[in-house]
């Protein structure tokens, strides 16, 4: 897939609504092999001249966060991201990520619900009232996988990991093989800010310890040079930070619990 991303004829389709940035749907095709069969697959594509200039993130710098963003994941050896690459012959440049398709049978990861649904599978985030006068609270499934990505995104320092980042599907879908559906983490780009910008909804494990295998996971981060790995991609003094914050995390042993003194849930929060 990665090969295909980055070498296949990228067709855009239209502009994704809702989003900040120009965020492309597209189509992807080329073979994932050399001499491999042609297929198409679909993907989102970023622009960096589309990106809207941040008073705290380095303009031109999103969508190459993004690629950084998978990297790491995948040097972790963690599926949670969708394959993402880096097209500098695109315009002005911009990353192409495998599109998730979600399945509709799938638990979501997020919800909205009643205080009644609340069980011992979901952590409450937030209690809001709608319009309507009904309560309402933003949950998370406290899954091995949501686990995984928690920490994942205090490793990144996500600052906007929204519930609508999180998708229950599969990027491959080919007909070939059934999907494999698990837990994707999209919308990567505001993250490895050398400065504490962590917000997001899943703060259903804060101050947990962390498990014998999730301190391995973390220690890969802290004792591997990841200079090469996010060549091109982030400033040195962000892999430093970056590595910073797994020694930190080592330091405490468990997850963060939120800053007291600044904004720990992203807005919208969905």
């Amino acid at each position: 897939m990665l090969r295909l991303l980055a070498t296949g004829t990228v067709r855009p389709l239209g502009r994704m609504r809702g989003a900040s940035n120009e965020t492309l749907l597209a189509t992807v095709t080329g073979a994932e092999c050399d001499g491999g069969p042609e297929r198409t697959v679909r993907a989102v594509f970023k622009t960096r001249a589309g990106e809207r200039p941040l008073r705290d993130f380095p303009a031109g710098t999103l969508s190459q966060r993004e690629v950084a963003a998978y990297r790491l994941a995948a040097h972790l050896g963690l599926g949670l991201i969708p394959p993402t690459v880096w097209r500098e012959d695109l315009g002005s440049g911009g990353s192409v990520q495998a599109y998730v398709e979600t399945d509709p049978f799938a638990p979501d990861p997020v919800v909205l619900v009643g205080e009644s649904a609340i069980d011992a599978d979901l952590a409450p985030v937030l209690r809001a009232v709608l319009d309507d006068g009904s309560d309402v609270v933003l949950a998370h499934s406290l899954s091995s996988d949501m686990r995984t990505l928690a920490l994942l995104d205090v490793l990144l320092n996500n600052a906007d990991r929204k519930g609508g980042h999180v998708l229950a599907g599969a990027w491959r879908v080919d007909g070939a093989l059934p999907p494999t559906v698990g837990v994707h983490a999209i919308d990567n780009g505001l993250s490895f800010h050398p400065a504490p910008k962590l917000r997001t909804i899943l703060w259903g494990f804060a101050g947990q310890p962390l498990t014998h295998d999730e301190q391995r996971l973390v220690a890969r981060v802290r004792d591997t040079d990841l200079t090469q790995l996010f060549e091109g991609l982030l400033a040195e003094h962000e892999v430093e930070s970056l590595t910073g914050r797994a020694v930190a995390l080592l330091s405490a042993g468990t997850f963060p619990l939120p800053d007291e003194d600044r904004h720990i849930v992203p807005w919208p929060p969905l």
